[in-house]
C-alpha cells in the first residue's frame, strides 16, 4: 500500500487524503462489479477512509478498469459459448436466432472483435439451456403461425 498524505478530506475534515494503490478494492464499472488493479492509486482519507476521485485517478481508474471489463467480458463470452456450441453444434442457427451476421462468432472467438455486454449477456442467458433456449428465440421471432401464412 502507497500513500502520501497532501490534501484535507472533505468528509471528516482531517489533513490525511493522499494516493493509496492496494488490492482488494471493489467498484461497480459499467454492469459488472469489478476489483480495482492494485496498483492504481487512488485519493485516500486515512482518517475514515473517504475516496477522493480526481481528474487523473478518474483517468487512471477508467483505463484500468476497462481493461479489466473487456477480459472478463472475454472469459464469459468463451465460457457461454463454449456450452453453447458443446451442447448446439451449429453456430450459423445461434448467429440466426441471436440476430448476428454469419461469421460473427467466429470474429468474437478469435479476438478479432471486441464482445458487448448486450451479446454476452444474451449468449450466457442461451447458456444456461442451449437448446430450450434457442429453440424459444426460434419460436419467438418465428412464431408457427408467421411462417405457415408466408409459405401459404
Amino acid at each position: 500500500m502507497t500513500r502520501t498524505t497532501t490534501r484535507r478530506c472533505g468528509q471528516c475534515g482531517a489533513r490525511a487524503v493522499g494516493g493509496v494503490a492496494r488490492a482488494g478494492r471493489l467498484t461497480m464499472y459499467r454492469n459488472l462489479e469489478l476489483e480495482v488493479p492494485a496498483h492504481v492509486v487512488v485519493p485516500t482519507c486515512a482518517k475514515c477512509g473517504a475516496e477522493w476521485i480526481d481528474e487523473a485517478a478518474a483517468k487512471a481508474l477508467d483505463e484500468a478498469l476497462e481493461r479489466v471489463y473487456e477480459s472478463k467480458l472475454r472469459t464469459r463470452l468463451d465460457a457461454a459459448l463454449e456450452k453453447i456450441l458443446s451442447e448446439e453444434g451449429s453456430q450459423a442457427r445461434v448467429e440466426r436466432v441471436l440476430g448476428v451476421s454469419p461469421g460473427y462468432l467466429s470474429k468474437l472467438k478469435l479476438g478479432r472483435r471486441s464482445p458487448s455486454a448486450e451479446i454476452v449477456s444474451a449468449l450466457a442467458l442461451v447458456s444456461a439451456s442451449p437448446k430450450r433456449r434457442l429453440a424459444e428465440l426460434d419460436n419467438f421471432y418465428n412464431p408457427t403461425g408467421a411462417r405457415k401464412r408466408a409459405a401459404g
